[in-house]
């Protein structure tokens, strides 16, 4: 069984509250543990664009047993 996650932004000390597709309206998500970066990086997006959130703001998803994730960055930046 997966953990439960909250998304956080950290810079403006903010939890997010908004609807989120991919788990049935609710404002938490279930298993990101699970996805791949590339599919993470969606979630953390649609996250982070919906709250009217900067892309430079710190944004982290914590989960209910303690596991935090971070957004992912893109490798290689120039």
């Amino acid at each position: 069984m997966g953990q439960y996650y909250k998304f956080v932004n950290t810079t403006q000390q903010k939890e997010s509250t908004i609807s989120l597709p991919f788990n049935f309206g609710l404002s938490w998500a279930k298993s990101l543990e699970n996805y791949s970066e590339e599919e993470l990086k969606e979630k953390f997006d649609y996250v982070i664009q919906h709250n009217n959130w900067s892309q430079d703001d710190e944004v982290i998803a914590i989960g209910d047993y303690g596991n935090i994730l971070y957004y992912p960055k893109q490798r290689n930046r120039f």
